[in-house]
């Protein structure tokens, strides 16, 4: 009886932890604008651009621009943590999208 309470238990953990885990959450572009709301003129474009085509689900075509961003602009630590998280994210889904 024991035995099989542990069994039980070990399964729906699990089973529980596979649904939890394994879940596609999407990429939170509100938190990225939030932290690169001062960017303007052309890297306002390129954020825009990248941040559009991630809530579109164009995983691959947001890395350029986002990366565009990483390079050319100067940013602080948080700012930069923010976007190569971003960057990090958005390349593992381009790479399942192919």
């Amino acid at each position: 009886m024991k035995t099989r309470l542990i069994l039980l238990v070990a399964i729906a953990s699990v089973a529980w932890l596979a649904v939890s885990g394994c879940s596609e959450k999407k990429i939170d572009t509100a938190k990225v604008r939030d932290a690169l709301q001062s960017l303007t003129g052309g890297a306002r474009q390129n954020l825009d651009q990248g941040l559009k085509a991630i809530d579109e689900g164009d995983y691959a075509a947001a890395v350029r621009p986002l990366k565009t961003i990483a390079y050319k602009v100067k940013l602080n630590k948080a700012q930069t943590a923010i976007l190569e998280d971003t960057i990090t994210k958005v390349e593992a889904r381009a790479a399942r999208q192919k």
